[in-house]
C-alpha cells in the first residue's frame, strides 16, 4: 500500500513539473529545462579560467550540475545557483543539502535579482532570454565580468572567444566597460 503511495506522489510531483514548465514556456517565454551534458560542463569550466577568488552565477540552474563541478576542483569560490521554478529549486536545495554542499541556491527570477557582484555567469537558456539578460548584464556588471552561455549569443556583446563543445557553441564574454 505504500508503494502505491509513493507512485502516486511521484506521479503528482511530475505532473506538477511538466505544467509548470508548459505554463512557464508558453506564457513567460522561459527556456525548457535542458540539462547540459557532464563532458560539455567539464570542457567549458575548462575554458573559463576559473579562480578560487570567483563569485559564480549559474541562471536557470536546474540541477546546478555546472557548479557541483566547479565546486569539486574549486571548494572556496562561491557558487549561487538561480532557479525559478520551485518544484526544481526544492527538490536541487534538498539533494544539495544531503550532499553537503556549500552552493547557495535563490528561487527567483534571475532579471529581478542583483548581477554586480558576480565575476562568472554561466547560463543555458534561449534567444529570446539571452537579448533581455544581455541589456540586464550591461547595466549591472562590472568590467571583468565573464559571462558563458552555451548554444546561445548575446546580441549586444561581442565574444571574446567561442569554442565548440560536443556539436554546440559556447559564448566567452568579458565586459570591458
Amino acid at each position: 500500500m505504500i508503494l502505491v503511495y509513493i507512485i502516486l506522489l511521484a506521479t503528482l510531483v511530475y505532473f506538477i513539473f511538466f505544467l509548470a514548465q508548459f505554463y512557464n514556456i508558453i506564457f513567460h517565454g522561459y527556456p525548457p529545462f535542458i540539462s547540459s551534458s557532464q563532458d560539455n560542463i567539464n570542457k567549458i569550466i575548462e575554458a573559463a579560467k576559473i579562480k578560487e577568488t570567483d563569485i559564480v552565477y549559474e541562471l536557470g540552474c536546474g540541477r546546478a550540475r555546472f557548479l557541483k563541478t566547479i565546486e569539486k576542483s574549486y571548494p572556496k569560490t562561491k557558487l549561487i545557483g538561480v532557479e525559478t521554478l520551485f518544484s526544481i529549486h526544492l527538490l536541487n536545495k534538498i539533494r544539495l543539502k544531503l550532499q553537503g554542499s556549500k552552493i547557495k541556491l535563490i528561487n527567483k527570477d534571475f532579471f529581478k535579482l542583483n548581477l554586480s557582484k558576480t565575476t562568472i555567469i554561466y547560463c543555458y537558456l534561449n534567444n529570446t532570454t539571452m537579448i533581455k539578460l544581455g541589456q540586464k548584464i550591461i547595466n549591472e556588471c562590472k568590467a571583468g565580468t565573464q559571462i558563458i552561455s552555451q548554444t546561445f549569443s548575446i546580441p549586444q556583446l561581442k565574444p571574446t572567444k567561442v569554442i565548440k563543445v560536443n556539436s554546440k557553441k559556447v559564448y566567452f564574454y568579458t565586459l570591458n566597460s
